[in-house]
């Protein structure tokens, strides 16, 4: 499966294409485009891949995202209870033009550059009520999607976020390296219940296990072992939210089989214990409901 640059369907009048996207589950492969995009998510859970990041992502989750910066939301394996999403993409020169040549709009400005980096909204309160103001978008005319569009920018360069991948980071879109890229992110997909090793690795790229080593930290930062135990505690984490399975039960699901393993990398990740995280998980359903 190749990366692929996904054109975006403009109508001729109108630099913004505003969408609600409703499918049995997220299909979109590792892909990139040359248009901004703001997503929110109405329905569905799963692990978004964007740029060097990985992350968990469920009802509520805003993120904007840069021009060819490469991404995906993916599902779990054999979902299909549905996913709904809003979406928004533009055309980087017209409408860029305006806003980097308006000195007033600097905050947007600041805000566009950091989504070379992918920004995720932290307030869900906040991120819903973007969310509803990008349904509305869909049904206004061009004029005035163009004024809403800037109003939502610049609420948001003012709101609660923090940057998903490195910041700064540029991407070489490259056809022969997305591909591998798809490659491993799709193995890991598969596999990241059982033992992935570098040599499993090294055989599914055509590398040797020194080159895929070097060439996976090139591209993601990272080395390939701290990725799979992160991939591996964002999947935890969408258990830990969707089931009431036992923690032990949870860190075999998610490839562990040592408990005391799988609390340390947890709280490496997400600064608590995966206990501390469910008890966090059921104040914040608590509140929702009062």
């Amino acid at each position: 499966m190749k990366p692929k640059l996904e054109h975006i369907p403009h109508q001729v009048e109108n630099d913004i294409h505003a969408f609600t996207y409703s499918h049995d589950h997220f299909d979109a492969p590792w892909h990139y485009h040359e248009d901004y995009e703001l997503t929110y998510v109405v329905k569905g859970t799963g692990i978004r891949h964007l740029g060097t990041s990985v992350d968990d992502f469920a009802v509520g989750d805003l993120v904007l995202i840069g021009k060819e910066v490469p991404h995906c939301w993916r599902n779990e394996i054999g979902y299909n209870s549905g996913v709904i999403s809003y979406c928004v993409q533009w055309k980087t020169k017209s409408i860029e033009d305006f806003i980097f040549t308006t000195e007033q709009l600097k905050p947007i400005q600041l805000l566009l550059n950091a989504a070379n980096s992918g920004v995720k909204f932290t307030n869900l309160e906040y991120a819903k009520s973007v969310g509803n103001r990008l349904k509305k978008l869909q049904s206004l005319d061009a004029p005035k999607k163009v004024i809403e569009l800037l109003y939502i920018l610049l609420d948001l360069a003012n709101a609660d976020k923090k940057l998903l991948s490195l910041h700064n980071q540029r991407y070489q879109i490259s056809e022969k390296s997305n591909t591998r890229i798809a490659t491993i992110l799709n193995f890991v997909d598969l596999n990241f219940q059982n033992k992935i090793s570098i040599t499993d690795m090294a055989s599914i790229t055509y590398m040797t296990g020194s080159a895929f080593c070097k060439y996976f930290k090139k591209e993601f930062k990272k080395s390939f072992t701290n990725y799979l135990n992160e991939y591996r505690v964002r999947k935890a984490c969408l258990l830990l939210q969707d089931t009431d399975k036992k923690l032990l039960d949870i860190a075999m699901e998610c490839g562990y089989e040592n408990m005391s393993f799988f609390h340390r990398q947890f709280k490496k990740y997400l600064n608590m214990t995966p206990s501390e995280y469910r008890k966090h998980l059921y104040k914040s359903l608590q509140n929702e409901v009062n």
